[in-house]
């Protein structure tokens, strides 16, 4: 059995033990590496692992040449985003003594497995893969949750384009280096985004995600707001701010982005943004003060964060903002106001 090489992370944050090996992380790339060639390893396997989803990116420059071992059966799918194009008419499946040939498979083309069949591949040319594990389970918790029909399977045209996913896989892709970017309301949000889109376009019911015509009532509202801001840090759970509300996950989800134009995860991460930017104008705190009292987990985070919303640095924005004597209005922030 091939080894991965020493590039090889793992951001295996929720410690839990595993029952059984599963196909993410470097069981993945133990899978991929099992009857290749001695020279032929796995460059790069980073994972982040949660219960309800793991992702996996797994780099090999020397591609699968031969055939790969089968994939142990689990009610999971693994589907898969390519970040490069495949080499045309060479990358070869074969799901339960069934063989398919693909022809090109661009950049953004993705790949279903149903791990509960006997799959095995083969691609010869140098690979970049994003895998989501996704458990049926937490499909079939999206679905009861909407009251929809659970999803008999997903399937899709291997290589087949999807534009959404491949943009929610690119928003992604910094945080995997980045463990401390996995807060729970993060990977909720996250992964709702994730199994929303998959049952809508590949799971093989026909009924529409119902629509949530009104957002939060005010109560609600106030409600989540207070929660948010007592855990700047991202540690509620989506559940917990649902269950406060009264509602369902996925209803609470949409109500959300109705009434404050965003996702919760999104929002809470504006909102430390604009307590940042107070704490910057009327305190002589540090950068890193500012960072533990606004949830970030350090200075440079704060930093990431606050340049990527603002077009600044907190240095920076410190600087400009004392020389004006411009203080910034709490009461009416746009970024937190909310839609009604």
């Amino acid at each position: 059995m091939n080894k991965t090489h020493a590039g090889e992370q793992s951001r295996d944050s929720a410690q839990s033990p595993e029952p059984q090996a599963s196909a993410y992380g470097a069981q993945m790339a133990k899978y991929f590496t099992m009857n290749q060639p001695p020279t032929v390893a796995i460059d790069s396997a980073v994972s982040v692992v949660r219960p309800q989803m793991a992702i996996t990116r797994l780099i090999a420059r020397s591609g699968i040449p031969e055939r790969t071992a089968s994939i142990p059966s689990e009610k999971a799918y693994v589907v898969s985003v390519h970040l490069n194009h495949a080499n045309s008419g060479e990358w070869e499946l074969w799901t339960d003594g069934k063989y398919t040939k693909t022809g090109v498979w661009p950049v953004g083309g993705v790949a279903m497995c149903d791990l509960e069949s006997n799959s095995s591949i083969r691609n010869p040319g140098p690979i970049d893969w994003i895998h989501y594990h996704v458990p049926r389970a937490t499909l079939d918790s999206l679905t009861d949750d909407a009251r929809m029909p659970r999803v008999n399977r997903l399937h899709c045209v291997y290589g087949s384009s999807d534009p959404v996913l491949y943009h929610l896989t690119q928003l992604m892709l910094p945080c995997l280096d980045r463990p401390e970017m996995f807060s729970p309301l993060f990977m909720d949000s996250f992964t709702l985004m994730i199994c929303s889109h998959l049952v809508e376009r590949y799971g093989q019911i026909r009924e529409a995600m119902p629509q949530i015509k009104g957002g939060l009532s005010p109560w609600q509202r106030r409600r989540v707001v207070e929660l948010l801001q007592e855990h700047l840090d991202g540690g509620l759970k989506l559940a917990t701010l649902a269950e406060e509300c009264r509602l369902s996950v996925s209803h609470f989800a949409r109500s959300f982005r109705r009434s404050f134009g965003t996702s919760a995860h999104r929002y809470l991460i504006l909102h430390r943004v604009e307590i940042a930017k107070i704490l910057l104008s009327e305190t002589n705190s540090s950068l890193v003060e500012i960072a533990a009292q606004t949830g970030f987990s350090d200075q440079a985070a704060l930093t990431r964060t606050f340049a990527n919303v603002v077009g600044l640095t907190p240095g920076k924005w410190r600087r400009e903002h004392s020389r004006r004597g411009i203080f910034v209005d709490t009461s009416n922030r746009q970024s937190l106001q909310t839609h009604e």
